[in-house]
């Protein structure tokens, strides 16, 4: 079958709508995730080979993607903000276990890593000294 045949591109579609609503079903699972781990999980969406030259099933998957983002920088600003309010005995452990939950992001989220390190640093400067 070729590309221009009909039924090819009905099915094509079908593929294409399917792979739509599976990125819309992933986004739902998204904007519930509470972890790192398993928003890095969530985003990484394949496409299939047959949709590669869709721009459909391409923008389906990049919402996925900045869904994902969306949800790793509030997380990531919940956890400075839980850093910034907590006690001095506290605030070391909490650096500690976010950076190493900063470690999770990969994919299209490893980018994020050196935006949650920068804003750390100046929560960490923007603090007053006691």
């Amino acid at each position: 079958m070729t590309r221009g045949d009909p039924a090819e591109q009905a099915v094509l579609r079908l593929e294409a709508r399917r792979f739509s609503s599976r990125c819309d079903a992933q986004i739902a699972l998204v904007q519930r995730a509470d972890t790192l781990r398993e928003l890095s999980r969530l985003s990484r969406m394949a496409i299939p080979y047959r949709l590669s030259e869709d721009f459909l099933s391409r923008d389906a998957q990049r919402r996925v993607a900045e869904a994902a983002e969306q949800r790793a920088r509030e997380i990531i600003h919940e956890q400075i903000q839980h850093f910034v309010r907590a006690e001095p005995e506290q605030q070391e452990k909490l650096r500690h276990r976010a950076v190493e939950d900063w470690t999770h992001l990969s994919g299209p989220l490893g980018h994020l890593r050196a935006w949650a390190q920068g804003k750390l640093l100046a929560a960490q400067q923007a603090k007053p000294l006691l």
